[in-house]
């Protein structure tokens, strides 16, 4: 299950895809970034692909998905929130134990700030509406788990966050 479609992310996917016979969950939007990733790194991307790997493209998975009804897996119910602005297929990712509700943020949301939205496939209109859309459908207690960073929670970014200040959302 991925957030986004960003090589940092995924790209190493497809190896564990194969490897153990997995699908690939990731929104519509981004699933082109799993073959093509240089498309979402911006003017450079196409030389980094070639140092990094050799090659323009990462391999095809055989299994990849759009996420859509919440779903559970391994006995965790899991729920998808689409929130472009990084990327296009941006999710939250939340996630139900017995025990607990965590929200996998991405590179949407981290603590003290957002991501980048400079990139293909970035927006900070598009941000603008999923923050304030955060804001307002998840509980204020929610911890956060983002792509990069350390842990926080919905709460403390409401406070804190200069991007989930009234005026900027």
């Amino acid at each position: 299950m991925a957030t986004h479609g960003h090589l940092d992310h995924v790209g190493d996917a497809h190896l564990i895809a194969a490897r153990w016979g997995l699908p690939v969950y990731l929104a519509e939007a981004d699933q082109h970034l799993l073959i093509h990733p240089a498309d979402g790194l911006g003017p450079h991307g196409a030389a980094m692909m070639q140092q990094l790997t050799a090659s323009d493209t990462l391999p095809p998975i055989e299994d990849v998905r759009d996420y859509g009804d919440p779903f559970e897996v391994a006995g965790l119910a899991v729920e998808t929130f689409a929130a472009p602005g990084h990327t296009k297929g941006s999710m939250l990712l939340q996630v139900t134990s017995p025990e607990i509700t965590v929200v996998f943020s991405g590179d949407v949301l981290f603590a003290g700030t957002i991501g980048r939205t400079d990139l293909p496939g970035g927006s900070m209109s598009e941000m603008r509406d999923s923050l304030r859309r955060i804001a307002e459908h998840f509980p204020a207690d929610s911890p956060l788990l983002p792509g990069h960073g350390q842990p926080t929670s919905l709460a403390r970014e409401i406070a804190t966050n200069p991007y989930l200040q009234p005026g900027n959302l």
